[in-house]
């Protein structure tokens, strides 16, 4: 039994369509760099394991113990936090518990085999899709057994459409605040044309916070930085209603537009 982890780019295939060659090499070099300086930091090896396929992170642990666990969450967020602020890349991705095993393969000259079985990889592959969020979903295994750890760590749970799930979020509104950051993520949202993934990350950043005022200055900030140009303050607006965007955050934001209309 292993924890797994499935990581990669948000917006990753958009830029391979649109991006030179020689650019997007220089950015997959810049993700890799960046992981492997924190992993040569922290000097897991004997807890956590892992390697990069392409925009994608794999990583898990040499077994199910509570500092094994510790270590990998800990990398997670030390991950995702480096790459987008020294790279402007947001992670999502998911974790589960389960059977996992990486086995070696006999290798052609030119051909390399790296292969990978396990119910814990399917489940942690799958979770990292299920919701439209920049975060790490967690099985609910993988969160009571967190709930069990002496971390100290942001998970939220949520229920929507008749399900739950929980979310290990590295982005809170402290973080968001800061000018650098939040400047890269509304770049990383307007490239994006706004998707889902970004609203939802918004009211994640923003849930349990108990400041409204706090809040308020996420919106407030957002709309400074995008108001020069109102194409994008109405691609912003009109995209926090679409299909894919919790409703909690929609109802979030139209209480911040009765405010400004008062």
């Amino acid at each position: 039994m292993k924890y797994v982890v499935f990581l990669d780019i948000l917006g990753f295939k958009n830029k391979l369509r649109t991006l030179k060659h020689k650019i997007i090499k220089d950015f997959i070099a810049n993700f890799s760099a960046t992981i492997y300086k924190i992993f040569k930091k922290k000097n897991l090896s004997n807890k956590v394991n892992g390697y990069i396929v392409s925009d994608s992170i794999i990583l898990y642990s040499s077994d199910i113990r509570e500092e094994s666990l510790v270590a990998l969450i800990e990398l997670i967020v030390e991950i995702c936090r480096s790459e987008f602020t020294q790279n402007g890349i947001l992670i999502r991705g998911a974790i589960a518990k389960g059977e996992f095993d990486r086995i070696p393969a006999i290798e052609l000259p030119r051909l390399q085999k790296q292969l990978i079985v396990g119910e814990a990889y399917i489940d942690a592959y799958l979770l990292e899709s299920s919701v439209k969020v920049i975060g790490i979903n967690l099985s609910k295994e993988v969160y009571k057994d967190i709930l069990n750890t002496s971390i100290v760590i942001d998970i939220i749970e949520e229920k929507n459409n008749q399900s739950t799930y929980y979310l290990l979020k590295y982005i809170n509104v402290d973080f968001l605040l800061l000018d650098k950051n939040l400047q890269h993520f509304i770049s990383l949202a307007r490239e994006a044309k706004w998707l889902p993934h970004y609203y939802n990350t918004i009211y994640f950043a923003t849930k349990k916070e108990k400041n409204d005022k706090k809040i308020e200055q996420v919106f407030i900030k957002i709309e400074d930085i995008i108001s020069k140009n109102w194409h994008d303050l109405d691609l912003f607006i009109k995209n926090a209603f679409a299909e894919g965007v919790i409703d909690s955050f929609k109802r979030r934001f139209l209480r911040h537009i009765r405010q400004k209309l008062r």
